[in-house]
């Protein structure tokens, strides 16, 4: 059987992920405990990023989250605390 992922690591993946393709950078290089803004990203790729992570999770999220919850570390446990889970795909 293997590993169950937690939620929220599975999302911060995710958002790893994502940015690291936004950017055109390696993964590796993203750091979960910055600000997303350190990161590279400007405001409107972090709404956009906003959205895709809410089609992705079957919800609804407000676009500010990026603002409230301004590092990947922080946005993936805050979604993961309101019970939004990652597809499995």
């Amino acid at each position: 059987m293997p590993p169950v992922i937690p939620a929220g690591q599975r999302i911060e993946d995710w958002l790893v992920t994502q940015i690291a393709c936004s950017l055109r950078i390696d993964p590796e290089q993203i750091d979960v405990d910055e600000s997303f803004i350190a990161n590279g990203l400007s405001s409107s790729s972090s709404v956009a990023l906003i959205g895709d992570l809410a089609k992705m999770l079957g919800v609804t999220l407000p676009e500010t989250l990026t603002w409230e919850y301004p590092t990947i570390a922080a946005l993936a446990e805050h979604v993961a605390g309101i019970g939004a889970n990652p597809h499995d795909d």
